[in-house]
């Protein structure tokens, strides 16, 4: 019996703690790098990057609730845990929601992926095509475990760590102005409106909800996971600095082709053969990893509310899904921007970055409540 159960845990706990901590340093920078400062820039002009520090904030706050709530939860998982507190027909209703959420936030980041490959990289290349090789990888990450996921950003991790610091060290070197980017908040409508409609790059740590129970959480593991977060972060926040500080007085040259790298292009950068469009690139998997947790969750929410572990079939039909909205309805950049940074589109992300880790912590604190009281009434009823 004991044999059954420690086998049990142990195919639960499919996350290693240093694996958790490398999956939250690429959620916390990989899309906040991508499309957002960009068009914050054309939004808000020199306060962009203002905006990204307050989502980087926010997003860091529902980081720590989860950690706290994923220590609390011990071996129980997030599936389990709702399941218990609200009862199968409100979890599934409940799991179906936060699977339309993760849908979302999944073509957002299939979305910034085509545009940047689509404009910097295959300049000419179809992006009907281009998502049929992305949709592909997608239906392996999903068909296979959890473990697999971890293990190929834990692969990643280490490249996208170095191209980063090559392409940070190159802007250090050559230098950039900021005092272009005061003063700060000078026109303070144009801030407002960058700021309520631009939450839809907000939850980029809702995804660790199925982490809950599938991972290692050692002593230090919640104090490494937030130290990661804030790591990436300030990635991110300086990665929108550097853009803020060279086209924030520009707004109108700034397009969905400018990246770091084309900011590089004339400076050190072409000295040694252009390693900072490499790194670029190179770095830019980092959006992969996270579109693939997306997609992995989403998939998950639905054998949830179906019943049934059919992973190749769900994930064939998330991959039409997909596929059918990138293709015939976010095709045009300009219909992405307008569907994504709207009002409605922020409300419902703020939304869920708050109430996805509140909702955890609440069912993790009532699921060990009611432990504690069950195992003050066994003795008694020993005796």
């Amino acid at each position: 019996m004991d044999t059954q159960k420690d086998k049990s845990t142990i195919e639960t706990k499919q996350a290693t703690g240093k694996q958790l901590v490398a999956i939250i340093f690429m959620l916390a920078m990989a899309t906040k790098m991508f499309m957002l400062p960009i068009m914050l820039i054309q939004t808000t002009g020199r306060d962009g990057y203002i905006i990204v520090a307050i989502g980087a904030a926010i997003d860091l706050i529902a980081l720590g609730v989860i950690l706290v709530a994923m220590h609390l939860a011990g071996d129980t998982d997030f599936f389990t845990l709702i399941s218990r507190l609200f009862g199968k027909v409100g979890a599934k209703i409940i799991v179906a929601i936060i699977g339309l959420f993760m849908l979302f936030k999944l073509n957002v980041a299939v979305a910034e992926i085509l545009t940047f490959y689509g404009t910097n990289v295959f300049s000419d290349f179809d992006t009907s095509l281009m998502i049929i090789v992305l949709l592909a990888f997608f239906c392996a990450v999903a068909v296979h475990t959890l473990r697999a996921l971890c293990r190929l950003n834990e692969l990643l991790v280490p490249i996208v760590t170095v191209c980063l610091t090559v392409l940070i060290v190159i802007v250090i070197m050559t230098g950039f102005d900021l005092g272009n980017v005061l003063p700060a908040v000078r026109n303070a409508d144009k801030f407002k409106t960058g700021l309520t409609n631009h939450a839809a790059w907000l939850g980029d740590f809702t995804p660790l909800l199925l982490f809950v129970g599938r991972s290692k959480m050692k002593r230090f593991t919640p104090l490494f996971g937030a130290g990661a977060g804030v790591l990436g972060s300030a990635v991110a926040v300086f990665f929108a600095l550097v853009l803020s500080a060279a086209f924030g007085n520009v707004p109108t040259l700034i397009d969905s082709t400018t990246n770091l790298s084309s900011i590089l292009q004339y400076t050190m950068g072409n000295v040694y053969g252009r390693i900072d469009m490499i790194s670029s690139i190179l770095w830019s998997i980092a959006v992969f990893v996270e579109a693939a947790l997306f997609f992995y969750c989403t998939a998950r929410c639905v054998a949830f509310v179906i019943g049934k572990n059919a992973h190749i079939f769900i994930a064939l039909g998330l991959c039409v899904v997909v596929y059918a909205v990138q293709v015939f309805a976010l095709v045009d950049p300009a219909i992405f921007a307008l569907v994504v940074a709207s009002p409605a589109s922020s409300i419902v992300s703020l939304v869920f970055t708050v109430v996805l880790p509140a909702l955890l912590l609440v069912a993790a604190i009532v699921d060990k409540t009611k432990g504690s009281a069950k195992q003050k009434i066994k003795p008694r009823e020993a005796v």
